[in-house]
């Protein structure tokens, strides 16, 4: 029996006999590997990315969302998700891994040789599940989408989102940054990066996530702060963002004095930065 309650939603469900809102069961699901994986943020080095399939929050404007919405790819047990983790080169970049928290965990123990991970995570995620991926993973790279309730439960069905995000994220940030050098660029070994994807329409909520960091987590926190949203064809927004919106979220980063991290290009808001599942 696996009762579940991995995650904000609380299923509470047997995930040995039925799906919760994730849509998997105990098994991991991987969709595609994708090795080596170009499109992370730079200071986090060489990656292989596992996308898993499935989702905890299933953001209305998902880019994987052809794998987001239920179980694509193929399954595999614990000693075959630690062999492809040990087939994997350079870190593991483990994208939406949180509905799969135990398979992962008990994968971990498996593997026959030590890998860096990053736990690639939405933000949607209880202080446990937080607490357990610590003990796996190196790096959070997590998102922090929104601070607005309303926002929150439009997009994601979540209204609580933010109130989980930010104490999940003050419990990633207790692992401290550390670097290693790769091909003569610092790598972020150990630590926390936080992105935030500006959205059409919510540069005013994109300026309090970034206020909430500045505030809570600090100045020195890495974040990321993307321009690349596509409209997906399928949920909202339906609309592309503009370029003042970015703007004006990223002067207002500057303005709050963050030290560190990464601005995107605005020509990022393409589709042929997303896998071909």
């Amino acid at each position: 029996m696996y009762v579940c309650y991995d995650c904000p939603r609380e299923c509470g469900i047997d995930r040995e006999k039925s799906v919760g809102f994730c849509g998997c069961g105990v098994n991991a699901r991987i969709a595609k590997v994708v090795s080596p994986f170009e499109y992370e943020e730079p200071g986090l080095g060489k990656l292989s990315a596992v996308f898993f399939s499935g989702c905890n929050l299933r953001c209305s404007y998902c880019q994987n969302v052809a794998i987001s919405r239920g179980a694509v790819g193929e399954e595999y047990d614990d000693e075959g998700l630690a062999e492809v983790f040990d087939k994997a080169v350079g870190a593991l970049d483990l994208v939406t891994p949180t509905h799969y928290v135990g398979a992962i965990e008990r994968a971990a123990a498996l593997c026959k040789k030590k890998h860096r991970m990053i736990w690639n995570t939405s933000g949607y995620e209880t202080e446990d599940g937080v607490k357990r991926a610590s003990e796996i993973a190196d790096v959070f790279l997590t998102d922090i989408k929104y601070c607005d309730k309303a926002i929150a439960k439009r997009f994601s069905a979540a209204p609580d989102y933010f109130d989980r995000a930010k104490k999940a994220v003050k419990l990633m940030r207790e692992k401290k940054d550390e670097f290693f050098v790769e091909d003569g660029q610092p790598v972020l070994k150990k630590g926390l990066l936080v992105r935030h994807l500006v959205l059409p329409g919510c540069a005013e909520d994109s300026k309090r996530v970034l206020e909430f960091v500045a505030g809570e987590l600090g100045t020195d926190t890495y974040i990321s702060l993307m321009s690349q949203f596509t409209p997906n064809g399928v949920g909202e927004p339906t609309v592309r963002l503009k370029r003042i919106e970015y703007k004006i979220v990223a002067e207002h980063a500057l303005k709050l004095g963050f030290k560190n991290g990464f601005f995107q290009d605005f020509s990022s808001a393409d589709k042929k930065y997303t896998p071909d599942f």
